[in-house]
C-alpha cells in the first residue's frame, strides 16, 4: 500500500511539474511605446456594448464588444464608428471576468491607444493603460481617475496628489499623440 501510494505521489509530481507555468501581469508601457505600439489613437463615445459567444484562441469564450462613436483620430484609420472586443462579459448566468480590462459606460469618452482589435484578450495598449477618460472640463484623467498633467508620466508609478499641476486638457493631449505619431511613422 505505501508502494502504490508513493507511487501515485510520485507521478502526480511528475505530471504537476510538467505543466506550464501560466503567470500575467500588465506592465506599464511609457508614452512613446504606446504611440509606437498602438495601430489606431482614437478619441471615442461609448454608444453601446454586447456581450456574445465567440472563439478566442481557439476556444468558446465570452467576449464584450464595446461599440464608439469617432470623435477624433489621432493615429491610424477609422470610420465613423469603431467596435472593440474584450476578452470576458456576461450572457446569462454564465461570466468571465478578465482582471486588469478596462469597463466602459455608455456615454463616456475616451482617447484609447488600440493594438491589434480582435486578436488579444484586450485591444488597448496595456490593457487599462490604453484608455485614457475624458472628463466633463475637457481634461484627461488616467484609468484610475487620477489627472493626466504630463505624458511623461505615463508608465511611471503615480502617487495620488492632493493638489498640484493642471491636468491636460484632451486637445492638449491628442495634439501630443498626433505630433509623437508623425515622428514614429
Amino acid at each position: 500500500m505505501i508502494y502504490l501510494l508513493t507511487r501515485v505521489s510520485l507521478a502526480a509530481t511528475i505530471f504537476v511539474s510538467a505543466l506550464p507555468s501560466i503567470a500575467t501581469s500588465v506592465l506599464a508601457p511609457d508614452f512613446d511605446g504606446m504611440v509606437r505600439r498602438a495601430d489606431l489613437i482614437f478619441t471615442g463615445r461609448v454608444t453601446g456594448q454586447r456581450a456574445e459567444w465567440r472563439k478566442f484562441d481557439g476556444q468558446r469564450s465570452i467576449v464584450t464588444l464595446v461599440r464608439f462613436e469617432v470623435l477624433g483620430i489621432h493615429k491610424g484609420q477609422a470610420g465613423r464608428n469603431v467596435e472593440l472586443q474584450f476578452l470576458g462579459g456576461k450572457i446569462g448566468e454564465a461570466s468571465l471576468h478578465v482582471d486588469a480590462m478596462s469597463k466602459f459606460h455608455v456615454g463616456e469618452r475616451a482617447v484609447l491607444f488600440v493594438e491589434q482589435n480582435g486578436v488579444n484578450a484586450s485591444p488597448l495598449v496595456g490593457f487599462f493603460h490604453g484608455k485614457f477618460n475624458v472628463l466633463t472640463d475637457n481634461s484627461v484623467a488616467h484609468h484610475n481617475g487620477e489627472p493626466l498633467s504630463d505624458v511623461a508620466e505615463i508608465g511611471k508609478a503615480r502617487l495620488k496628489r492632493a493638489t498640484g499641476p493642471r491636468a491636460m486638457s484632451h486637445d492638449d493631449f491628442a495634439g501630443t499623440i498626433r505630433g509623437k505619431a508623425k515622428k514614429t511613422n
